[in-house]
């Protein structure tokens, strides 16, 4: 059997256990169908749904990811990377992929839903009750920092929720930022940044913020040390970026992604 049609044979075994509540012999198939063929973002949609039936979020976030790298809009796996994310705790994340699936397909509720969803835990967790955001929302005003002190409050305050903190950063000078992080880049400031960004791209096609922002992170003090902490998964979402930036303005990201392996 050529792998085509192993990949198909495969797939129709993994969807046949799946409907029989055999979760785990679904992944097997799946992923057995993707050595075959990893060309089909459905087939890794697929195994990322019965990973989350067994709780394997981490999984289904990678499984997710794979698809996306295929296809960017592809619709079910941002609401099941989205999902495994809030299922995970990292609800900013949660909330960038819901969002970025409600743009491609704005009529779809169940996204709608857990879009709404992810902002009240947001907004839980913080324990600080905001306006309720949608895709269309209009942001509170954010002003530019005056001080690394301030940059730190203001960061703090707008990265609960990616679209505040894309906000941030474009008001920001990016030649600014090395004086306003001075040797306080932490991972998580670039985990919050690749949310941002992933916001700006999605909702408003903004790569001229992706250029600017990820080609100056790398000149701030401890970005080696912050680059240490982020797994694998993390460091995708950058290059992902780049790789868009680089397909939208026909230029060669390749040095610069490389700063971010």
């Amino acid at each position: 059997m050529n792998q085509p049609n192993a990949a198909r044979e495969l797939k129709a075994q993994g969807d046949s256990a799946y409907r029989q509540g055999q979760f785990a012999q679904a992944v097997a198939h799946y992923t057995d169908a993707i050595k075959a063929d990893s060309t089909n973002p459905t087939v890794l949609t697929n195994r990322a749904m019965a990973l989350l039936k067994l709780e394997r979020f981490t999984d289904a976030v990678d499984s997710c990811t794979q698809a996306l790298r295929i296809d960017a809009t592809n619709v079910k796996a941002l609401w099941r990377r989205g999902t495994a994310y809030y299922k995970l705790g990292q609800l900013a994340k949660a909330q960038c992929d819901f969002a970025a699936g409600l743009a491609i397909e704005p009529a779809n509720a169940v996204l709608a839903a857990e879009l709404d969803k992810s902002v009240k835990a947001i907004e839980a967790a913080a324990g600080i009750p905001q306006p309720k955001l949608s895709i269309n929302a209009a942001l509170e005003p954010v002003a530019e920092p005056r001080s690394p002190q301030d940059f730190e409050r203001a960061w703090r305050e707008h990265a609960r929720v990616p679209a505040r903190l894309y906000e941030y950063l474009k008001l920001i000078p990016t030649d600014k930022l090395p004086a306003l992080f001075r040797a306080s880049l932490e991972a998580g400031h670039v985990v919050d940044t690749a949310s941002a960004l992933e916001h700006g791209v999605q909702l408003h096609a903004d790569l001229e913020l992706v250029d600017r922002v990820l080609s100056t992170l790398p000149q701030i003090d401890r970005f080696s040390l912050a680059l240490l902490f982020l797994d694998p998964s993390e460091k995708e979402r950058i290059r992902s970026l780049l790789r868009q930036l680089a397909a939208s303005k026909n230029l060669d990201m390749s040095p610069l992604a490389a700063k971010y392996s």
